[in-house]
């Protein structure tokens, strides 16, 4: 059995509207009335909310140049009408095209979006050389990296190669032919470029065309937008599903693993005299000259036996980091008589502690039998809720704590920092496994609801890879993102939610 090459595994964009795998992603057409600030569309008829959070692009030859190959967030929905979260560069016109993306349920027939080349995705406009002449590049794998992307054709030898900056050139690719979606693959063997190939158009003599490569951003993974939080619910989790599918038609990818991207820079040390509780607080390390700014998420490797806790930094000021307080638990329950939902403000009827839900999972029982067990994922935690203590909503018994609440960011328990722990930027989200079910994922029902049964990992190194097994050719695994975005947080671009494959 061979091992499958890098572009064998695709990911593909998974939307909740879909009604098999594989379906093509409708292509919807605005109506005239809107603005750069609104998308006016009667075709969108269903309920107000539904695509709350959805992330859109316009196609790469709608009729408003400026909208070509542009992506957008939706902030709200009303039926017939999408409410962006940003200006759009133009106001969309009558007759201009657009796809829609949101939730799990299905893999679309849309693969996700590779680098940007020369400040153009060649999945929405092929971006074709002017010495090279005669090849297109369809995609651009995110392996590859940001730089300077060369491709060279070689007369003689009828071959095209690729390669990133300095780099040597990789294994070239036979054009004495037309080709189709043709894959040639950098040095590593794993930044790739897709191409097509008109034999007759190539050169008569060696020729070398050049791009400049970045990350597109918002294509899968929106922003963190500065409404999202200011609306006093006390912060908020959303999820993203990629749907990842081996295309190799003969050969297993064998002990597949997964860990997120994220952000680097050295780590430090907590300065000496400093320390961190549990509140709002700040404290010095002794170099963070390299770190982001505003908005970032950290992790204190040292504490709980080396399993670490974490916090997120609103702001830096040299090596002074100013961090949120940790107002999230977790907290068992069981005997569940009344659902809970998220949203719901819950109440400990002995210790009087209180919290807002932003997720239920319901492990075991039903509430229709009134033994209903689980945890909840508690914010705006206010006091501490006690191991069966009765817990109410709007004065009503609706469950029982089953263990103390536990007092944390991101899955890790909230313990106290002090000098000498050691801090190091941490991932943006966390990453879960979802094995499709007669190739039907998880399917919540909007973006801030968590897909049941995925357990989440903050995996942020190839050491802390999720283990997904074996994936056999043309079948489907899934991987959804968790963000954990903090109340009060300030707006920021860039999220780093890239997630990086390996096997054998």
């Amino acid at each position: 059995m061979a091992t499958p090459t890098a572009d064998k595994l695709r990911i593909f964009f998974p939307s909740k509207y879909l009604g098999a795998d594989g379906d093509p992603l409708p292509q919807y057409t605005a109506d005239a009335g809107g603005d750069e600030l609104t998308i006016t569309d009667a075709a969108l008829s269903e309920a107000g909310g539904y695509w709350d959070g959805a992330i859109g692009w316009f196609d790469g030859n709608t009729l408003t140049a400026a909208l070509q190959g542009q992506f957008f967030h939706v902030k709200s929905f009303a039926t017939g009408a999408l409410t962006l979260s940003r200006n759009l560069p133009a106001a969309p016109q009558a007759g201009d095209t657009y796809r829609l993306v949101l939730g799990g349920n299905y893999r679309s027939s849309h693969e996700t979006f590779g680098m940007l080349v020369g400040g153009v995705l060649p999945e929405l406009n092929p971006v074709a050389g002017v010495n090279v002449t005669g090849l297109t590049i369809k995609k651009a794998s995110a392996k590859l990296g940001a730089g300077t992307l060369s491709v060279h054709y070689d007369q003689t030898l009828e071959e095209v190669y690729i390669k990133m900056d300095a780099q040597n050139y990789g294994v070239g690719l036979d054009v004495s032919t037309n080709l189709t979606d043709a894959v040639v693959f950098a040095e590593d063997g794993q930044g790739w470029v897709q191409v097509d190939v008109v034999a007759a158009s190539l050169p008569p003599g060696n020729q070398t065309d050049t791009w400049t490569l970045a990350h597109p951003q918002q294509t899968l993974t929106p922003d963190y937008e500065g409404y999202e939080t200011k609306n006093n619910l006390g912060g908020k989790t959303r999820y993203r599903l990629e749907a990842v599918m081996n295309t190799d038609p003969l050969n297993a990818m064998v002990g597949l693993a997964v860990y997120s991207g994220r952000p680097y820079a050295p780590p430090s040390l907590i300065s000496t005299g400093g320390s961190l509780g549990t509140g709002q607080g700040s404290f010095d390390v002794d170099d963070a000259s390299a770190w982001p700014t505003k908005g970032f998420w950290i992790k204190n490797t040292t504490v709980n036996a080396g399993t670490g806790d974490c916090r997120y930094v609103n702001y830096r000021s040299g090596n002074t980091l100013y961090c949120f307080a940790v107002e999230w638990a977790t907290l068992g329950f069981d005997a569940g008589t009344t659902q809970i939902n998220p949203g719901d403000t819950v109440a400990d009827a002995v210790t009087g502690a209180t919290a807002v839900v932003d997720q239920v999972e319901v492990a075991s029982g039903d509430w229709g039998t009134n033994d209903a067990a689980g945890t909840l994922l508690l914010k705006k935690v206010v006091g501490s809720f006690g191991n069966n203590n009765a817990i109410q909503v709007s004065a009503a018994t609706v469950a029982t704590a089953d263990g103390n609440s536990v007092l944390g960011l991101r899955g890790y328990a909230a313990v106290n920092w002090s000098a000498g722990n050691t801090i190091e930027l941490m991932a943006d989200v966390d990453i879960g496994f979802d094995k499709p079910g007669a190739l039907q994922y998880e399917n919540p029902p909007a973006e801030t609801v968590a897909p049941s049964g995925v357990v989440f990992k903050d995996a942020a190194t190839q050491s802390d890879a999720i283990d997904l097994g074996n994936l056999g050719a043309t079948k489907l695994h899934g991987v959804w993102r968790r963000e954990w975005i903090m109340d009060e947080h300030q707006a920021r671009a860039g999220i780093n939610a890239d997630t990086h494959y390996s096997w054998s």
